[in-house]
């Protein structure tokens, strides 16, 4: 065993419990599974109590179930025992283990990328032609230029 395995790390526990459950019932499973995770050596961090939603689509032929979540922190070693026994457990119609990012990580925003600045790789079609700068006229042709003005306007 190596010590990453033996240091704790934060889970978090999604379910849907039967929406036929009364309160009773809900707070009795609720309080299993908090058991079960502290009985595997893990310890309840949060705990949201299940609120009666409408699922997107059926599970097991219900359109409605309790969700509720319930955040832990315990060893990598125990999720197997863990997962194994919530799936023991009669009321639970769907679960999610995950574990979540430590706290020393960062976690990026896809809107963080779009508004970090650029690096310009080209420069746009009208810089890249120079302007050449306007070459004197000379005398003579200042001179040609009035006359030709002068004959235009009269």
């Amino acid at each position: 065993m190596t010590e990453a395995d033996i240091q704790p790390k934060t889970y978090e526990l999604a379910y849907h419990l039967g929406p036929d459950l009364e309160e009773i019932d809900i707070k009795a499973q609720t309080q299993e599974l908090s058991a079960l995770v502290t009985q595997a050596g893990g310890s309840i961090l949060t705990s949201k109590v299940p609120q009666r939603v409408h699922l997107s689509y059926m599970i097991k032929n219900k359109q409605y179930a309790n969700f509720g979540i319930l955040d832990f922190s315990a060893p990598t070693e125990t999720i197997e025992k863990i997962n194994s026994q919530i799936k023991l457990q009669g009321g639970i119609l769907r679960y999610l283990l995950l574990k979540k990012p430590d706290e020393g990580k960062e976690l990026r925003i896809l809107g963080q990328y779009r508004s970090r600045p650029r690096i310009k790789t080209h420069e746009p079609a009208t810089a890249e032609i120079a302007k050449k700068p306007a070459k004197e006229k000379t005398e003579a042709e200042k001179q040609q230029l009035e006359q030709e003005m002068v004959t235009m306007v009269i």
